[in-house]
């Protein structure tokens, strides 16, 4: 039976031993779900260094569950056809050849995914023809494709808030998030009900009524919100709603989303994970688990303390791929060529018994079968790939990295159920917030709401973790502590309700200025262009010949925006990432890039772009040619991937270009 359950509660009254029981298997809480790319290409042998790490730890006998985000398949470039190959078996029978997936699978609905899609958006009317992918952003799309790849657990579809939008706009998405939670539970319950517009459609639906025979997969309700009394209000409205309609599905969870930009807050986390468990009766406190994704490590102490029962992340993999090694105990990460120096000899700094990578019988062994040490890691991840037969690939060796920053995190979880199951999770914390800022800063912030936990730590003595008296026993006087959106970057308001038609330099009365120089450069998230990290690495380069060079940006949403144009509303306020995927897009941007170059170009002496990631590239790539003029370099990239945008050697092909001298300036961006 599809349930969650309380096994023990902490003797000394702080965080919880549970079970959530599945179709295939059972989650020990609090647990970690490592996200892991099921799917990383065409077949089970594409991913790069995703693949070895799935493949090295998916039969592992103490792996809780997996983290599959439903839409990280865009990543990888597969078509509509790969799609439709990858649906026509569960994750579990792709695998069944090659490895035993021992532990429940969570698949999310990807809603950050389809929040920058123009692809994926509402079905078309009755009898118009579909897109090939056969997804929308609509519960009754995702839920069938969850039911295609075997979820054991599912989140619902969402609408994701970035931490600057606007209010009203905050308020829709909420509402749509709620909508889409209830009629995800109502089709669970008879999928009779779901939309069904082909023979694949109706396969699905039968996908989903076997496996209810089983066991229906455990749903967790996707919340949201930044603040205490937003994500309250969210979770209390959600409730009323499915008591109102009458929904009689249960649900297993609550799964709070749009936390990633605020992961590094950990007194906001607080403040946000107990608006929703402080909404919920205390008579259902112990029938319904409490997720928070993109978030784990340590923090996962201090959040299981306040309730939290489930983590996932991705980090191990993330640092992985810029060659870190995270070190046990003091969750600081560094460059492997900086840990021989740490050590002070050639050995990992590791004390987690049978680790992978470090123990000295582990699986992960150098090219002859010796045990990997930090040198010879760090100068496979430094090689050039060779191809053939006998070539060698260094994806392998950041598997074994990735598991072992992984195993790192999951300690901590093991840790955090002993504390609890010893009754000592307070004083596990304690010891933690006295070595780590953010944690002690956390945990004042959650004694302004729970004057027990205040009375607990000053029992033991701790008065420094106090939050002070003025704090304490004033709650109008909380501003170091009511640290919320604002203090997330540029502070700027965003609006994902912008198109393209909101601005187009092509229809406005505008002559470029005179200058030597055109450069084109991808967008990026943070605005004004020119003060987000990515140009200001390019330009600062630039500065002995500034006037001479005109700016041109990329928008994935508007195409070409000259620099005179960055402080627009419509421009500061868009949110939008182009994708290979939304071809109409990419298309548009493309043409209009095309045509600002037929229309100014021969103002420019020379014409110039820096791009590394994909699509962008692409796109500039692509105008240059129409317009038969331009060099986008770096003219030849390790690889078209965002990180290569910092390496020193791409940027010094730009400016050796231009003939910019930059030694005396240049610094270490790699």
């Amino acid at each position: 039976m599809t349930e969650f359950s309380i096994l023990q509660d902490g003797d000394d009254g702080y965080g919880r031993l549970g079970r959530l029981s599945v179709r295939n298997g059972a989650v020990q809480t609090p647990a970690l779900f490592p996200v892991i790319n099921l799917i990383g290409g065409t077949t089970l042998d594409s991913g790069s260094s995703w693949r070895h790490f799935r493949d090295n730890i998916l039969d592992e006998d103490d792996l809780q569950g997996i983290m599959f985000q439903a839409m990280s398949f865009l990543d990888y470039g597969l078509t509509a056809d790969n799609l439709a190959d990858w649906r026509e078996k569960t994750f579990r029978e792709h695998f069944e050849d090659r490895v035993d997936v021992n532990a429940p699978i969570f698949i999310d609905s990807g809603g950050f995914k389809l929040m920058n899609s123009k692809t994926f958006g509402d079905p078309p009317a009755e009898g118009d023809e579909q897109n090939d992918w056969r997804l929308y952003t609509n519960p009754d799309s995702i839920l069938k494709l969850q039911a295609d790849f075997g979820a054991d657990i599912i989140a619902t579809l969402d609408y994701p808030i970035p931490p600057d939008l606007n209010v009203d706009e905050q308020e829709d998405r909420m509402e749509q998030s709620i909508e889409s939670a209830v009629r995800c539970l109502k089709l669970i319950e008879n999928p009779d009900e779901i939309e069904i517009r082909s023979e694949a459609d109706k396969k699905s639906v039968q996908n989903l009524k076997a496996q209810k025979q089983q066991d229906e997969p455990a749903v967790f309700v996707a919340i949201h919100g930044h603040d205490y009394d937003t994500i309250h209000w969210y979770v209390m409205n959600f409730l009323e709603r499915i008591e109102e309609e009458g929904v009689e599905q249960p649900f297993q969870g609550f799964a709070i989303g749009s936390l990633v930009p605020l992961r590094s807050k950990v007194d906001v986390l607080v403040d946000i994970v107990q608006g929703a468990i402080d909404a919920i009766s205390e008579e259902r406190r112990d029938e319904i688990a409490l997720h928070v994704f993109g978030v784990g490590g340590k923090q996962a102490s201090l959040l299981s303390l306040l309730g939290v029962d489930t983590f996932d992340c991705s980090s191990h993999m993330q640092t992985a791929q810029y060659a870190k090694y995270l070190i046990p105990g003091e969750w600081n990460h560094l460059k492997l060529s900086e840990l021989t120096t740490y050590t002070g000899d050639n050995t990992f700094p590791c004390d987690i018994p049978d680790c992978p990578l470090c123990s000295d019988d582990g699986p992960a062994t150098d090219e002859e079968g010796h045990p990997l040490t930090p040198d010879k890691l760090n100068e496979y991840l430094q090689r050039e790939p060779t191809y053939g037969v006998d070539g060698f690939t260094k994806s392998k060796y950041y598997g074994w990295l990735a598991r072992h920053n992984f195993e790192v995190y999951n300690r901590e979880i093991r840790e955090v159920q002993q504390a609890i199951a010893d009754g000592r999770l307070l004083d596990y914390v304690i010891e933690f917030a006295q070595q780590d800022a953010d944690i002690r800063r956390g945990l004042k912030k959650a004694q302004v709401r729970d004057s027990q936990l205040q009375r607990d730590i000053e029992a033991r003595d701790a008065y420094e973790l106090l939050p002070g008296p003025d704090v304490a026993s004033d709650q109008a006087k909380l501003s170091d502590f009511n640290v919320g959106i604002d203090e997330i970057e540029d502070q700027r308001t965003i609006s994902l309700e912008h198109s393209p038609s909101d601005f187009n330099v092509l229809t406005r009365n505008y002559t470029p200025p005179e200058r030597e120089y055109l450069l084109v450069l991808p967008c990026s998230k943070t605005k004004p262009y020119a003060e987000s990290q990515t140009q200001r690495a390019v330009l600062n380069k630039l500065t002995p010949i500034r006037e001479s060079v005109h700016k041109v940006t990329v928008s994935g949403m508007y195409g070409p925006v000259p620099e005179e144009f960055e402080e627009e509303p419509a421009i500061k306020e868009y949110e939008y990432v182009l994708s290979a995927e939304d071809e109409k897009q990419v298309q548009l941007v493309t043409e209009r890039l095309t045509e600002y170059l037929n229309v100014f170009g021969g103002q420019y002496d020379e014409i110039v772009g820096y791009a590394t990631s994909k699509n962008y590239r692409q796109v500039i790539e692509d105008a240059f040619t129409e317009h038969r003029a331009g060099t986008v370099f770096p003219r030849d990239p390790r690889a078209r991937r965002f990180r290569e945008h910092f390496r020193n050697a791409n940027i010094r092909e730009l400016t050796d270009h231009m003939n910019v001298s930059v030694d005396a300036t240049l610094g270490d961006l790699e």
